[in-house]
């Protein structure tokens, strides 16, 4: 009988209180908090990448070294689009979106200049002339 005593003494014993905040769970809470920020702040990157900045600034001088048209389909039809590829004379190559005047007017060779929106096409054989 000396087991079942034990038994009736455990069931007289008070539960246990639980403690209300144990310091270790709010340690545990900020990696998960790191983490969240880290996922929003690269969601936010990848948005204005994607949107936005495709990191051509309004501003650039270079070289035109190829230009295409096309068209993009959507479902209310086809819409021409133009592109310059330009080099700048740190030799870096970055594509340029024009109308449809500056791409008739731009050749292959000339320089382009364009500071806050306004773009201006150079012919290049001036310069050429001039130099000798």
């Amino acid at each position: 009988m000396g087991w079942r005593l034990d038994i009736e003494e455990s069931k007289q014993l008070k539960p246990a209180r639980k403690k209300k905040s144990d310091p270790g769970d709010e340690q545990t809470k900020w990696p998960a908090v790191i983490t969240a920020v880290v996922v929003v702040g690269l969601l936010c990157l990848l948005f204005f990448y994607i949107w936005g900045g495709r990191a051509t600034s309004s501003n650039y001088e270079g070289k035109i070294v190829d230009r295409w048209a096309d068209y993009t389909q959507s479902t209310q039809g086809s819409q021409p689009y133009f592109r310059l590829l330009v080099e700048s004379n740190d030799g870096k190559r970055f594509t340029v979106r024009v109308d449809s005047n500056i791409y008739e007017s731009a050749k292959v060779g000339m320089r382009i200049k364009s500071k806050d929106g306004q773009v201006v096409l150079i012919e290049s054989d001036r310069n050429s002339t001039s130099n000798k």
